[in-house]
């Protein structure tokens, strides 16, 4: 584990404007750096870097951050990832903390088997390059299917040699455990090479690193199975995994799209001809999990599949997954007899690149086209076909788009809207009552936190997919929490050592509990904390906090798309008022004088209807009592506030 010093050393070191310029064109407007948002397509920047506070902001797609949250995101690294990096790129020299001794077996484990993946990478590749069976063999083959030496190289593909403990032989040799050459599936249970006198296609997590092999026999009439992966291990997970992702990465997300094919070939032959945004699920079913990989560089997914009949059926199958997860699917029949593999070699770059264009259907529209063609003499089988179609809308949560598609296929099908939206809700109201039986058997409900993620969205239910009644946003409330990220490490009364964070704190006391917002009630619970341990939260510490929700927060307080005027660059000063930097003092007495007006107007409101319920005999003094203290403290507060006061 990367030691706290080592870590505080990074982030001090780390400028993001340096970081975000090896990737980004920007360019100074005013205090920050503007460019185009690497992580959408956009034609006028709205990406938005601030030197000042360390951060940067796009306010086209939402996303922001500092150095470390950037590198994670544009290269899909971890942590820790992200942290070795930057540690690279400002020559600072990593230490780590002592760990328990199970810890540090399960790090050491977890090292040693990326180090075996790693050799045995470039053993089937120095195999594949230099080996005279090699050369014969394997290279021949991948040539004469039409690949490159650079496409080759890229995807580090190499050969096993017919010997049969040849690998097992050289690993042990260098002093690799036997045991974990097993565990990764690269030596069999009997001692012999897993792949033999195969070619072998190397799987890449997001980091690069080999994970797993594919291996395939180049032999025909062979009983042995055509195809061979590496087993379940702690590295590798099919669920998981998508073959050419880490070298196409960069250009799905350029292009805001993901070309999905079946085979190894695929992905190379594409590669090959310029389409480099592609990837393929190695013949397995689509799972969450692979969805889930591809929307963190976009949602948008091209599916190519054959041209014959099962090609067609398997297009059709298995892509609700895509539309569960909010990703727009075009799907792609390529012509009978052809894969991408071949297609892209008879068609050249521009012409698949055009095929897939002119040809490419939306999901649903396909799905419906092909009922109406197949199924028109069959009313019967026809009906099955349309509840199945509606299933698969039923699963879409944009409304307006799922409207569109009713529209569409209620032409396409000849059959009226109406009957398609009674379908579809019917089927929403089914996927409710089932999550909701399902959630009273075995899920727990989301903690405060987990509601308070980045994309939750208060008028939702998430967990039955329905819309709740919610309180409207408390600005009184996200106006404290504004000064006090924003400003709370700054001085409110310097001479009395009283810090803006310190007056809020001190004015809160006693009313922390009546916040609603639990994200905002954990910031300020963390502040407490923190300088109850002697440290006073500042700007970095909000924008790079280890919780998702605050940070976001923090880096919404933080990121403004207005700049102010930098006047005194040139030579001039505001003269009647302090700079917005400045102000805080003014700011924080405001804001906790409207957060307690907020807050004193509520409880008065909750006695009035107390007191609307109870007769004169029945009320209790001390209600009384506390009523028209509260009306005392209004009324002053709002003379404060230069406020006037209607009952």
């Amino acid at each position: 584990m990367i030691s706290k010093k080592t870590i505080d050393e990074i982030y001090g070191a780390a400028k993001v404007e340096e970081v975000i310029e090896d990737y980004v064109n920007l360019k100074r407007r005013g205090v920050n750096m503007l460019g185009l948002c690497p992580f959408h397509n956009e034609k006028t920047p709205s990406f938005t870097v601030s030197p000042a506070k360390n951060l940067y902001k796009c306010f086209g797609c939402g996303k922001g951050g500092g150095a470390v949250n950037f590198i994670m995101e544009h290269e899909s690294f971890t942590y820790p990832e992200a942290l070795r990096y930057l540690a690279n790129k400002y020559n600072i020299k990593i230490e780590e903390d002592k760990q328990t001794d199970e810890a540090r077996e399960a790090q050491l484990k977890s090292d040693s088997l990326i180090l075996i993946n790693e050799m045995a990478g470039a053993y089937f590749k120095e195999q594949l390059l230099e080996s005279d069976e090699g050369r014969s063999i394997g290279l021949s083959y991948l040539k004469h299917r039409g690949l490159n030496e650079a496409t080759i190289n890229t995807y580090a593909l190499g050969y096993s040699p017919k010997e049969s403990k040849h690998f097992t032989n050289h690993a042990t040799l260098k002093g690799y455990n036997l045991d974990l050459l097993k565990e990764l599936g690269l030596t069999s249970t009997n001692g012999y090479d897993f792949y033999r006198e195969r070619v072998i296609f190397p799987f890449h997590n997001l980091s690069g690193k080999v994970i797993g092999f594919g291996g395939r026999i180049l032999k025909d009439n062979v009983k042995a199975p055509k195809y061979l992966n590496s087993p379940e291990s702690t590295l590798y997970n099919k669920r998981k995994t998508l073959y050419g992702l880490y070298q196409a990465r960069t250009d799905i997300r350029r292009q805001d799209a993901c070309i999905l094919v079946e085979g190894y070939t695929d992905v190379l032959s594409l590669h090959q001809a310029d389409i480099k945004n592609v990837v393929a699920s190695s013949g397995t079913s689509l799972t969450i999990e692979q969805v889930g990989l591809i929307k963190r560089f976009s949602n948008n997914v091209i599916v190519l599949y054959d041209g014959d009949a099962a090609g067609q059926k398997a297009a059709l199958r298995g892509l609700d997954i895509f539309l569960e997860q909010g990703v727009n699917v075009t799907v792609v029949v390529l012509p009978e007899g052809q894969d991408p593999d071949s297609y892209v070699k008879e068609l050249g770059t521009t012409g698949f690149t055009s095929y897939i264009e002119e040809n490419g259907k939306d999901f649903i529209l396909k799905l419906a086209h092909h009922i109406n063609d197949n199924y028109k003499n069959d009313p019967v089988n026809k009906s099955v076909q349309i509840k199945e179609l509606v299933k698969s809308m039923a699963l879409i949560r944009d409304q307006i788009k799922r409207s569109l598609y009713v529209k569409e296929c209620s032409g396409i099908l000849n059959l009226a809207e109406s009957t398609l939206f009674t379908e579809i809700n019917r089927n929403i109201k089914s996927d409710i009552y089932k999550k909701q039986t399902q959630q009273k058997r075995h899920e727990s409900w989301p903690t405060p936190m987990q509601e308070a993620h980045v994309d939750y969205d208060p008028t939702v239910d998430h967990s039955q997919g329905i819309r709740k009644k919610v309180d409207p946003i408390d600005y009184q409330e996200k106006d404290v929490i504004r000064v006090l990220v924003s400003a709370g490490s700054l001085w409110y009364d310097k001479e009395n050592n009283i810090t803006i964070g310190a007056y809020l704190m001190s004015n809160l006391v006693g009313i922390i509990e009546y916040v609603k917002d639990p994200r905002y009630k954990s910031i300020l619970e963390d502040y407490k904390r923190q300088t109850e341990n002697g440290t006073a939260p500042d700007q970095q510490y909000w924008s790079h906090h280890q919780d998702e929700a605050i940070r976001n927060i923090a880096i919404d307080i933080l990121s403004d798309k207005y700049t102010y005027a930098s006047w005194s660059d040139r030579g001039l000063e505001l003269q009647t008022q302090k700079p917005v930097e400045e102000n805080y003092v003014k700011d924080s007495y405001q804001a906790i004088l409207r957060f307690k007006m907020k807050k004193i107007v509520e409880r008065i409101n909750e006695l009035k209807n107390i007191f609307a319920q109870q007769s004169d005999d029945s009320k209790d003094i001390l209600l009384i009592t506390a009523y028209q203290k509260l009306l005392k403290e209004r009324q002053a507060i709002a003379e404060e506030l230069n406020m006037i006061v209607i009952n």
